[in-house]
């Protein structure tokens, strides 16, 4: 009986040995990535679900969720509009080259969400493979960006800044076109990175060097798969 008691005893100092370098090893682990891949990329604390909320509409204005075209990969996730003059192509084109550098693309799905539906629904696609044939674009109406962009902290706002040349031009009594044609859109320019899960895990902030992401996000997805 002795002798069973000291077996016992011994199989559960070893799961408790076990459950401690599992537990401290994959904190350590943790707080190695998190040193490894700053400043690129700031990983959240706690990786937070957001697979209910993140509902979509297509160039065909058809209801998705993102899981329905994750396929089990990660997701880099890029707010912006396709008639963007500027910082969302250099973006993109960033990301592109980050994608290509990367051992583990084929893990990865570059998602493309248009903050800019009005204009942007039916040239969602081709504006996204435009900068690589894998990437993906999607949108929402307003109401739903406004509740997206509130839960995972980006946001986006139209901004009138040819009012006044539309003004003009109507004063000399050229055609004028709708309005909506004349606005640009501040939005938040970091790139949400999501495990296959649709956990946010995390942020790739300013200035955005594609070698530098390349590595933050290969390390990320090996070490966290």
């Amino acid at each position: 009986m002795k002798k069973i008691n000291q077996f016992i005893s011994l199989i559960l100092i070893a799961l408790v040995a076990v459950a401690c370098f599992l537990y401290f090893g994959g904190q350590q682990d943790i707080e190695g990535l998190k040193k490894s891949v700053a400043p690129t990329a700031s990983l959240y604390p706690e990786a937070k679900s957001f697979s209910e909320q993140l509902n979509f509409i297509n160039d065909q204005s058809e209801s998705l969720n993102l899981s329905e075209i994750s396929q089990g990969k990660w997701i880099l996730m890029y707010f912006g509009y396709a008639s963007c003059p500027d910082v969302c192509p250099m973006d993109l084109s960033k990301i592109n080259l980050s994608f290509e550098m990367m051992e583990n693309k084929d893990k990865l799905q570059v998602v493309f969400i248009s903050v800019d539906p009005i204009r942007d629904i039916g040239v969602l696609n081709q504006f996204a493979s435009a900068f690589n044939s894998s990437f993906l674009g999607l949108t929402a109406n307003n109401q739903e960006l406004e509740a997206i962009g509130k839960s995972l902290g980006v946001y986006h706002q139209i901004v009138e800044s040819q009012k006044l040349a539309k003004s003009d031009h109507s004063n000399h009594g050229d055609h004028d076109t709708d309005s909506h044609e004349h606005y640009n859109v501040d939005h938040t320019t970091s790139f949400l990175l999501f495990s296959p899960g649709l956990k946010l895990t995390a942020l790739l902030t300013s200035p955005h060097e594609p070698k530098p992401m390349a590595e933050a996000l290969d390390r990320i997805i090996e070490t966290l798969r």
